[in-house]
Formats: C-alpha cells, structure tokens, sequence
C-alpha cells in the first residue's frame, strides 16, 4: 500500500490497483498450478504407457512432448493476461 501512495495513488485509484495487483498474481499461479499439474498428468501416463508396451516408445514419447507444449502454451497465455491486467489502463 505504500508504493501506491508513494506514487500519488489515492482512493479508487488504489484500490483499483490494488484488485489488478491481486487477479494478476492468481492468474499466475492458477498457469502454474495447472501447467505443474497437466505435465505430471502426461508424463505419468507416458510411463504407464512404456510399462505397459515398451516398443511404442517412439510414437508415445512424439506425443508427450505435443501435450506438454499445449500444457505449457497455457501457462504462457496466463502469463501474458496477468501482465495485461496488471499493466493495462482501463
């Protein structure tokens, strides 16, 4: 609170900066969260696929890597629109 009086933000201003300060950290941590736990989904399922039939390895692990970058296109976007949100002025 007191960067945003040091700048000259008072009232609404503030508490508008606030609310950006806020959704633009859960924006960030719900990309984290949901790429951490998208990337142990598919990597763990790529394990139980190799035990599973050890000479598909090839095409499972092609397929791995194409949902984790997916997973992790996600986490970016979350990144970008937490930036927007944070920086943006409306």
């Amino acid at each position: 609170m007191s960067e945003l009086l040091s700048i000259g933000l008072t009232g609404a201003g503030a508490t508008q900066a606030m609310g950006a300060y806020i959704g633009a950290g859960l924006m960030l941590g719900g990309g984290a969260i949901g790429a951490g736990i998208g990337d142990g989904l598919v990597t763990s399922q790529l394990v139980a696929g190799l035990a599973r039939q050890p000479e598909a390895r090839g095409l499972l692990t092609t397929w791995m890597f194409i949902g984790v970058g997916l997973i992790e296109a996600y986490a970016v976007i979350a990144l970008v629109f937490g930036l927007v949100v944070m920086f943006g002025k409306p």
